[in-house]
């Protein structure tokens, strides 16, 4: 009776702890929330992204920007970069995705949960034993081997790096991207300067032509085919248009901002001489050609990506083979069965199939084998990148150099012919057509001129790094 007694006691206890357990871990429970996507709200957030927001001034403010210069008046460069790092939702994404491989290392070394056990009965037939009754309790938790846990964050580790990588990659695309657009957009401006400048000297001819034909000095044939060059250039003109507002719509987009909010943004000068000038001292250097191919052999986020990978591949052998050892579960329990109490110590593991995990340390080394493979194969694209860059360096300077030639010649002769007009010995048709030709001369020699430019940016892009020393004490 007595044990009985104890027994009914402890009863209501035993369930007592089982409730206060199941309490505790239900403290920690987080309720749904429904977060639905408004496609009013996300229109609003998109019009609302302002260069004027209080909050991008707070940024510029953080990248050392002082409070008399916080209002840009003029956009360059690296005042747009900035702005497209703060509203772009892509580098907002890729941020999110850290944050989420950052919560997995955090995630990645715990271990399965324990867990606890209530059975109980009664005995309702039978030979009545000291009592009827009969309950057990019982608590599981696991015991990990071979380190399980520790090469689990140390994957977890390699892919949050991945993540970060890919986010400084990403802000680097970004920022080639822009460049690119940047560099095209006064280039459209300037194509449509000196387009305007021809088509006007062309009417000035075809105007001189007509009144020749209506004098009898010249035939319909000279009317007719300034006047046909005439239309080609005014669709240059359209599209040329058309092109500068899809360069301006792929800005505003890069920016991260409406394209009515880009309109509203005063665009600051490109100093073509200067960025040619600053390329040409690193690239015409061959003492530094060497450093250029390190540069893009052992700095490219990419290629730290690839290494990255390959060391979750790594992890994951480690892991794989790991799992050739199982793990053992230990269950200790407390039984009282029909007036006696007893205490047990379980231990169970599972038996692992030898083929099976025999097949995925496999699979995991040639995974392995491709991401070395993959390292391989990005530094002989940038090999050969670089090699195909310079080529092009070499052949677009001397396109310029060609360019800078012709065009001294053109206005030799311009200025020559200007002098015999002045003196009476040439008319003024004459002149005009050999100014149309200078200005012809002077459109190849800027977009020949760009042309060199660009390239010198992108080698920043294929390299990920600035090229010259300047460039690398700003980032």
């Amino acid at each position: 009776m007595k044990t009985r007694t104890l027994k009914l006691q402890f009863l209501p206890t035993l369930f007592f702890v089982c409730l206060i357990a199941i309490n505790l871990a239900g403290c920690t429970f987080i309720s749904y929330e429904t977060k639905p996507i408004a496609n009013q709200e996300v229109i609003e957030k998109i019009t609302a992204k302002d260069p004027e927001d209080p909050k991008f001034k707070e940024f510029l403010k953080i990248q050392g920007f002082k409070e008399d210069n916080l209002s840009i008046k003029e956009w360059g460069l690296s005042e747009l970069m900035l702005c497209a790092l703060f509203f772009n939702p892509r580098i907002e994404i890729a941020k999110k995705e850290w944050d989420v491989a950052k919560i997995q290392e955090i995630i990645a070394p715990i271990k399965a949960p324990s867990s606890i056990g209530f059975e109980g009965g009664r005995q309702t037939t039978g030979v009545k034993e000291s009592s009827r009754d009969a309950f057990g309790l019982t608590l599981t938790t696991l015991f990990e081997t071979a380190d399980k846990a520790k090469i689990r964050e140390e994957k977890a580790r390699n892919q949050s790096l991945i993540k970060r990588l890919e986010l400084r990659k990403l802000a680097w695309d970004i920022k080639s991207d822009l460049t690119l657009n940047f560099i095209r957009y006064h280039q459209h401006l300037l194509n449509l300067q000196i387009i305007r400048g021809e088509i006007k000297l062309q009417n000035e001819i075809l105007n001189m032509l007509k009144k020749r034909k209506s004098l009898g000095l010249s035939s319909s044939i000279d009317s007719n085919f300034n006047q046909i060059e005439l239309n080609k250039n005014i669709q240059k003109l359209n599209e040329e248009q058309y092109q500068l507002n899809d360069t301006k719509t792929k800005l505003a987009s890069i920016l991260g901002i409406s394209a009515e909010k880009f309109n509203t943004m005063r665009i600051a000068n490109i100093n073509f001489d200067q960025n040619i000038e600053g390329f040409s001292k690193i690239l015409d250097d061959e003492t530094k050609q060497q450093d250029i191919i390190n540069l893009g052999l052992f700095n490219r986020i990419d290629l730290r990506i690839a290494l990255a990978k390959y060391a979750v591949s790594e992890s994951q052998l480690k892991l794989n083979i790991a799992n050739q050892y199982p793990d053992i579960r230990f269950s200790p329990a407390y039984i009282f069965d029909y007036g006696s109490s007893k205490w047990l110590l379980g231990v169970t593991s599972i038996i692992p199939t030898v083929e099976k995990n025999k097949n995925l340390v496999e699979e995991a080394k040639k995974l392995r084998d491709i991401e070395n493979l993959q390292v391989e194969k990005i530094q002989t694209s940038i090999i050969n990148e670089l090699a195909k860059l310079r080529d092009n360096y070499i052949n677009a300077k001397d396109m310029v150099r060609k360019d800078t030639e012709d065009l001294s010649a053109a206005n030799e002769l311009e200025n020559s012919i200007e002098s015999k007009f002045n003196q009476g010995e040439i008319d003024r048709i004459e002149l005009t057509q050999q100014k149309l030709i200078t200005m012809q001369y002077k459109r190849r020699f800027y977009t020949n001129k760009i042309t060199l430019m660009k390239i010198g940016f992108d080698f920043e892009a294929l390299l990920q790094e600035p090229l010259n020393t300047k460039k690398n004490n700003e980032k």
